[in-house]
């Protein structure tokens, strides 16, 4: 993933800038490629846990285990800058449904995070409230139609078959990160019912275009697709309708300016 690629209106900057000036009701979304040079690998790699890297062995190709390497290593690296704290002490946990969560004593510190990774791009979400974030490549082949009868309510289905000739892979894919996005957020994954979440081609009232939504309790929930570079498709999404996001490329060699 290169700077034509991505977000290129995201300014630049290294987490060691922004990671302590994260507040209540606000999220950072960090936008990075995971096809990084030798030497970055190395170091990232050494930031990495015993079963991580016992899980980067077991990939069969190389590539997909660089891109695990890095993508760990880099959220490592995120989370240590917003919490003080060296990549290598963190501890992680899954929830019932498999999300990850900081285990230990920087939980308590109440940071939640998410990331999502497609090809060599990656996108991180970092926020003090429950969070979800997708993103995909464009050139993936699909049939929509199969595929929304699976994840879409009857309404979205009517509205996608709706849509002028030629909108139809960038409406799929919009749709699709939302649900994943949201999905995400609520813990679930796939269990959430991709199909009872309603979050896609609608009207949305909010300027950002942002659809909100209730879970079985009651809680209020919102999701939003992200500006990306033609070719790429993204969301994001959280607890509450009434957060705002700031968004960075980051830095190619954020780990070496870490260790300066």
């Amino acid at each position: 993933m290169n700077d034509r690629m991505i977000a290129s209106t995201w300014p630049v900057a290294s987490p060691n800038e922004w990671g302590r000036a994260l507040a209540v009701g606000e999220i950072h979304v960090w936008l990075t490629g995971l096809d990084r040079p030798s030497r970055s690998l190395t170091d990232l790699a050494a930031t990495l846990s015993a079963d991580e890297r016992e899980r980067a062995a077991r990939f069969r190709f190389p590539e997909h285990r660089d891109r695990f390497v890095a993508g760990r290593g880099l959220l490592r690296q995120l989370l240590g800058a917003y919490l003080g704290r060296p990549a290598t002490s963190l501890r992680f946990e899954q929830g019932s449904h498999g999300k990850p969560a900081l285990a230990g004593i920087e939980a308590e510190a109440g940071l939640h995070f998410n990331l999502s990774h497609s090809g060599d791009g990656a996108l991180y979400a970092i926020a003090y409230q429950e969070v979800g974030v997708d993103l995909e490549r464009l050139d993936r082949t699909a049939s929509f139609a199969a595929i929304l009868d699976r994840v879409c309510t009857p309404c979205e289905r009517a509205l996608f078959r709706m849509l002028p000739p030629g909108r139809e892979r960038e409406a799929f894919f919009s749709c699709w990160t939302r649900k994943e996005a949201i999905a995400k957020a609520l813990g679930g994954g796939l269990a959430s019912g991709l199909q009872n979440l309603e979050v896609c081609f609608g009207d949305d009232a909010h300027p950002d275009g942002r659809a909100c939504l209730h879970d079985a309790t009651q809680r209020q929930w919102s999701v939003l697709n992200l500006p990306l570079e033609f070719g790429w498709s993204g969301a994001l999404a959280a607890a509450d309708a009434d957060w705002r996001w700031r968004g960075w490329r980051l830095r190619d060699h954020f780990f070496d300016l870490n260790a300066r």
